[in-house]
């Protein structure tokens, strides 16, 4: 059994290189509705993957590239 080797089915957690080297960027638009205060923020995060478990293309063997990963993230943060 392969630790980090590829599966039997097409999926983001194959890998057929054997490497965990991930890169990308993150960026994220920060609201605070409230000015005198910084308790609570509303937030957009875009996560953009130029490479995945060490390819930028097919990167599980099954086509699957890093940009297949690229994510949203809408989170309201509220302190009290």
């Amino acid at each position: 059994m392969l630790k980090y080797g590829m599966s039997d089915a097409p999926s983001a957690a194959g890998n057929a290189s054997g490497s965990l080297d991930t890169r990308g960027w993150i960026v994220e638009a920060d609201f605070l509705p409230l000015q005198s205060s910084q308790d609570l923020k509303i937030a957009l995060r875009y996560t953009a993957y130029t490479k995945f478990k060490g390819a930028s293309n097919n990167y599980n063997g099954f086509g699957r590239n890093a940009s297949d990963n690229n994510s949203v993230f809408l989170y309201v943060w509220l302190l009290y």
